[in-house]
């Protein structure tokens, strides 16, 4: 297995006019969207609408409206007609995202029930990069970046949380097995980390338990081969964490892990 490099920047922040990428030479704009023209409910999904750039998930409900992208929790009757996968908590899927990117947004928590470990069958708000990933997750102690199926945490900043109404810009590159993930006035995540090789590449934002959600300003760019200048300068002020291994993998990860090594050697 590669080596394991994990950071978290603490020493400096930015502020949302200044977030730029540290790391990746962005190149062209592949997608963007400020959400100006109102398009009411977006209902397509994976299934009926592959190729469309928003795909709500697990049934939950958005649409644009107010120059935003605004998403609520599923219907009651569709949570009563599922065991599982029931759609409490807003979640959107970007599917437009290559393998390598940059990418910048802002989104904002409204309301919504407090995540707790342990109290109800719930997840933290997240930002996931690639389905099970890398993560950025936020509950009671702050933010925290995953990895390998969530089992890994790669660092954690206590200070960070997420405040109801208070918009946040983020700014995610990725390339390889490595991602940087800045957050205006805030912390940045850097990891590497060989389960960061991996499909699916889109981009899934969720919110607080029967909560609002909403999603502005995004933009994403394809990146050259190259890395930014200030990048070595940049890396060294990254302070290297140890990860920590907080459970092991379910079997489904481990049948996903092991389906997804045999189709890799089927293809060579």
């Amino acid at each position: 297995m590669r080596s394991l490099l994990i950071s978290l920047f603490l020493t400096q922040t930015v502020t949302a006019a200044d977030l730029s990428p540290q790391w990746l030479v962005s190149d062209q704009i592949l997608f963007a969207d400020d959400f100006s023209q109102a398009r009411g409910e977006i209902k397509l999904d994976r299934k009926n609408a592959p190729d469309a750039p928003w795909q709500p998930n697990q049934g939950t409900r958005w649409e644009v409206v107010d120059g935003v992208l605004r998403g609520r929790a599923s219907s009651p009757e569709f949570q009563a007609a599922r065991e599982h996968h029931k759609g409490i908590h807003p979640r959107i899927v970007l599917s437009k995202t290559p393998e390598k990117y940059v990418l910048r947004f802002s989104m904002r928590l409204i309301d919504g029930i407090p995540f707790e470990a342990g109290k109800r069958r719930s997840v933290p708000p997240f930002i996931e990069i690639g389905h099970h990933v890398c993560r950025v997750t936020w509950d009671v102690n702050g933010a925290t970046l995953l990895a390998d199926g969530d089992t890994t945490q790669l660092a954690n900043d206590k200070d960070f949380k997420l405040v109801p109404g208070k918009w946040e810009t983020v700014l995610i590159e990725r390339r390889d097995d490595e991602v940087l993930v800045q957050f205006a006035d805030g912390p940045v995540f850097h990891g590497k980390h060989a389960s960061y090789v991996t499909d699916p590449h889109a981009v899934m934002l969720g919110g607080l338990e029967a909560g609002t959600m909403e999603i502005d300003n995004v933009t994403l760019w394809s990146v050259k081969d190259d890395t930014q200048p200030e990048w070595a300068t940049f890396a060294a002020k990254l302070t290297p964490q140890q990860n920590i291994v907080l459970r092991p993998k379910t079997p489904g990860r481990l049948a996903a892990e092991k389906k997804a090594a045999e189709a890799k050697a089927n293809s060579k």
